[in-house]
């Protein structure tokens, strides 16, 4: 099976989302993962989760019902919630490293498992050197003509990508064909009609999001049952949640 998935590193849905992801392509299902996000008016700076503590307690709670046996839950929101523009733009640039799945786990583990704030740029590079650049001993090329591996290419953007890079300092992708990957994903996102995520399309057209997708995704995972619910035919009306993740519970669509 082929699937597009949309997502946020800054949703809790999505992050689930992200490892079903995974476990499918384990299994051989191909999965093409876009990140989205979900809203770009979020403060460059970070916005205070504690200035709505009732309502990720209440988001994540529904994670934690969710999750199925193995997958990592987050314990509480970060303390600031990113703004993920520099996260999907190196998610975007990624593909072109051939590091995007580890580097998409990553910024979700960052920032569910570890609380961290990736709204700067130069947090998220770090993320991106560890893959493209890891470290590792010196040593051997002191004193040596030779560059050390990876490095001496001709391409003279490559030490620029390898040691992070890939994502200007104000976070937007650093390549024409990183913006144009970001971009469509969004645009194609929005054409979907519902604001919600993670949204999971299959190729015949339909399209479901938030909790149902996660249930859907559940459900193609052995011994997790059929994971499928009821279809509608029509989108509900969204919420006010910033996500807007958890309120829908039948969210499929038929495109």
């Amino acid at each position: 099976m082929q699937l597009i998935m949309y997502g946020d590193f800054n949703c809790p849905y999505s992050f689930l989302a992200s490892q079903r992801a995974e476990a499918l392509e384990r299994l051989g299902h191909r999965v093409e993962w876009r990140a989205v996000e979900h809203d770009p008016h979020l403060s460059m700076t970070g916005t205070l989760s504690a200035a709505d503590a009732d309502g990720w307690g209440c988001e994540l709670a529904e994670v934690a019902g969710l999750a199925l046996t193995g997958e990592h839950v987050p314990t509480g929101a970060p303390g600031m919630i990113s703004n993920t523009y520099a996260a999907t733009s190196a998610y975007a640039e990624s593909l072109t490293d051939g590091v995007a799945g580890r580097l998409r786990r990553d910024l979700f583990n960052a920032i569910w498992m570890s609380g961290a704030h990736l709204s700067n740029a130069y947090d998220v590079r770090p993320l991106i050197a560890a893959l493209t650049f890891p470290r590792g001993p010196v040593g051997p090329w002191l004193g040596l003509e030779r560059p050390r591996p990876g490095l001496g290419g001709p391409d003279p953007n490559q030490p620029t990508r390898m040691l992070g890079g890939t994502i200007t300092p104000t976070g937007a992708p650093l390549t024409t064909t990183g913006w144009r990957r970001m971009t469509g994903w969004r645009r194609d996102w929005l054409a979907l009609g519902v604001p919600v995520l993670p949204a999971v399309a299959e190729p015949a057209g339909v399209v479901r999001f938030g909790v149902d997708a996660l249930t859907w995704l559940a459900g193609l995972l052995p011994g997790q049952g059929t994971g499928a619910r009821q279809a509608i035919r029509r989108p509900p009306e969204p919420a006010n949640r910033m996500h807007l993740s958890g309120v829908l519970k039948n969210g499929l669509v038929a495109g």
